[in-house]
């Protein structure tokens, strides 16, 4: 009897402090708050992708998809529920590609064309990130070379033009098929 009686008193004292209550009401507070929260695997190599059904933005996703034996390339219909399965942990990253991404790359003009979605716990994203946009430049660097000539050689004899070309469509293939890397050696020529 003395036991319980000295069991009830000690709990009645412990009962009156406020320290036990903020613990306990901090405990159920932070449940609530991480019960949803899902850490993705560090296994996770899914990347999501939605197109809009862009001829240029599905040819950059089928590259990533070939090229890459890392990534696991899956495409969405929608960004909502591409990134709700970021936020999920289901993908690793995301990208969304512009709906009129094929005007803007006709134009040259591909600022803010992609949105690259991920989560703090994202790992390896920036590397995702890489592989996309060499997947991009693979397919479309020769459309690049091509707008960009004048640029490049100023105006030169336009005759030269369709040689130049062809020698740097050729260079590009080459890099593009090979395991060499591209090397810029820089000359000034002084006229003596």
């Amino acid at each position: 009897m003395k036991t319980v009686r000295f069991l009830y008193y000690h709990l009645k004292a412990i009962l009156k402090h406020r320290e036990p209550w903020i613990l306990m009401a901090t405990a159920v507070v932070l449940v609530f708050v991480f019960k949803d929260i899902t850490f993705p695997s560090v296994d996770n190599t899914r990347v999501g992708v939605v197109t809009y059904d862009s001829y240029r933005a599905d040819a950059v996703a089928e590259g990533l998809k070939s090229r890459s034996g890392v990534y696991q390339v899956t495409v969405y219909d929608d960004p909502y529920s591409l990134r709700r399965d970021v936020q999920k942990g289901e993908l690793e990253c995301g990208f969304i590609f512009d709906e009129e991404f094929d005007q803007k790359a006709d134009r040259g003009r591909l600022n803010g064309s992609i949105e690259y979605v991920y989560s703090p716990y994202t790992t390896k994203g920036l590397v995702a990130k890489e592989a996309l946009f060499a997947s991009f430049l693979q397919n479309y660097s020769n459309d690049i070379l091509a707008k960009n000539y004048s640029k490049m050689f100023g105006n030169q004899d336009e005759s030269l033009k369709g040689e130049i070309m062809e020698l740097l469509s050729d260079r590009n293939a080459y890099y593009i098929d090979s395991n060499d890397i591209f090397e810029v050696d820089f000359r000034q020529e002084t006229d003596k």
